[in-house]
């Protein structure tokens, strides 16, 4: 426990005359300003606000403040203007000092892990955009939405898996792949579908980039594509890299 006490000090004290809140006669009342000190293992405390007590001079008895006249808390005001607090300042002691020290110390060092961790985040975050953007390599997986025609008179087939890149040309992003024999419909957990078996069948597209986390590929004649697009920030859930 850090043992906080408070207590009160008297700096000021003069006569004056204010009309009772009793009877409505002006009477001799006696002000007194204290100055209030609180105290603890940490610091001591002298407040720049001073505690003004009135008293009737004539026995002695304290005015409640809740009595008091709206002349008294007018002069109450001017009096903690008039007859500042003495000494008023926070001084801390040398285990304060200390714990104030490890304090500030543990609020920066909270500050630059936080700081460190976003930015490591944002790196590998704009990294993962690198490496989802860039022309895959032979094993990279990808899933996404594979538009597949199923003849010329009937709309193409939509359905979502993974592929996987069996070849690159890096002079024209010319890419071969298969496609995973676990199509359907499309789901958040990406790696809960199969991404180790795939169909014999090689086809073949132009890989585009479409924005900084969007990819496709489309087929010579333009009626089979496939799309991929990191809509959460796990890459892995979009692309498995081969190595």
């Amino acid at each position: 426990m850090l043992g906080r006490e408070e207590n009160i000090e008297l700096y000021k004290s003069f006569e004056s005359k204010f009309v009772s809140p009793y009877d409505q006669v002006r009477e001799l009342i006696k002000v007194q300003l204290y100055k209030r000190i609180v105290s603890s293992k940490i610091s001591v405390n002298i407040k720049k606000k001073p505690l003004v007590v009135f008293y009737f001079a004539s026995n002695g008895i304290d005015v409640p403040k809740e009595d008091w006249t709206y002349e008294m808390k007018q002069s109450a005001k001017q009096y903690a203007i008039d007859y500042p607090v003495p000494g008023a300042e926070k001084k801390y002691s040398n285990y304060g000092k200390t714990m104030r020290f490890l304090s500030v110390v543990m609020a920066i060092s909270i500050s630059a892990f936080i700081f460190y961790i976003y930015n490591i985040k944002t790196i590998e975050l704009e990294n993962d955009f690198i490496e989802f953007t860039s022309l895959p390599k032979i094993g990279d997986k990808y899933y996404g939405l594979l538009i597949q025609p199923v003849s010329d008179s009937d709309l193409p087939e939509k359905s979502y898996g993974w592929i996987k890149i069996i070849d690159v040309n890096p002079a024209d992003s010319i890419v071969s792949y298969r496609i995973s024999f676990d199509l359907g419909t499309a789901t958040v957990n990406t790696l809960d579908t199969d991404y180790t078996n795939f169909e014999f069948i090689i086809f073949e597209g132009k890989f585009e980039v479409i924005g900084d986390r969007e990819i496709k590929i489309v087929s010579p004649d333009k009626k089979m594509k496939f799309k991929s697009q990191m809509i959460q920030d796990d890459i892995r859930n979009y692309k498995i890299s081969a190595n």
